[in-house]
């Protein structure tokens, strides 16, 4: 997993976003660590955040826990969902959105 995020102490770089996260690859339970790491960081940052999912190859259960535990915080906005992700949501039982 490779991801697009800026931290706090980071200096700004043309096209990076504080408030983005846009991991790439699969989020799968290898990757559950480092995606942990990048949601936190983004969660550190005040009012609304943003996960763009639009990059993401395979996901799984793993990475789905981390995000609804990040949904909890209700200022995160997802997109990019895949139809794979929802299906996978969906067979979980999920049936709300991963947006606040």
């Amino acid at each position: 997993m490779t991801t697009e995020v800026s931290v706090p102490s980071a200096p700004q770089t043309e096209g990076m976003n504080e408030r983005l996260l846009a991991p790439k690859g699969d989020l799968t339970i290898f990757e559950a660590a480092e995606f942990k790491e990048s949601l936190v960081k983004l969660l550190a940052h005040d009012g609304l955040v943003s996960l763009d999912l639009g990059g993401i190859a395979r996901v799984d259960t793993a990475a789905i826990q981390l995000m609804l535990a990040a949904r909890k915080q209700e200022r995160m906005l997802v997109t990019g969902i895949s139809e794979d992700l929802r299906t996978r949501l969906t067979q979980l039982g999920f049936t709300d959105s991963l947006s606040e």
